[in-house]
């Protein structure tokens, strides 16, 4: 069973309260005192909301694309690997077009392996039936330029 979005993290608290308050029996069992098991509980929950956080900027969702423009301009000057995790591996094989660069195309209109941003719907909620997405990368795997046909 996959969860997605706001249940992923609901469920995650849970767990990780439930594992808290197995901490704090497990200490009075053993004979701890009341301060030092909630400074157990709270440095639990501490590191609980740190790990939660994004680390930093890269790889990763950013938050939800207005429009199919904005897929390509996030993308520019980002690794192809990272490309691949957000939207999944392009649906027709890359090739390599002039000078290295490498050309891989996206058709939302056809079934394909989806990806993060497919996940947690962060993809425009428009022009999915006739959207061609092509990003071109050097080759040292940086999407270099991209453009979009149809996606309207």
């Amino acid at each position: 069973m996959k969860l997605r979005g706001i249940t992923r993290i609901v469920v995650f608290f849970i767990a990780r309260s439930c594992s808290a308050a197995y901490d704090l029996i497990r200490d009075r069992m053993m004979g701890r005192t009341k301060l030092a098991s909630l400074r157990r509980v709270m440095s639990g929950c501490l590191i609980c909301l740190a790990l939660g956080c994004a680390a930093g900027k890269d790889p990763g969702v950013k938050g939800p694309y207005n429009t199919w423009d904005d897929v390509i301009n996030r993308w520019i000057g980002k690794p192809v690997p990272d490309l691949y995790l957000e939207l999944g591996p392009p649906n027709l094989h890359p090739h390599e077009v002039e000078e290295g660069m490498t050309e891989m195309v996206w058709d939302f209109g056809i079934d394909r392996m989806p990806g993060q941003a497919d996940e947690y719907g962060l993809l425009p909620m428009y022009g999915f039936e006739n959207c061609h997405l092509y990003f071109f990368a050097d080759q040292k795997e940086i999407v270099r330029s991209g453009k979009r046909v149809g996606c309207e």
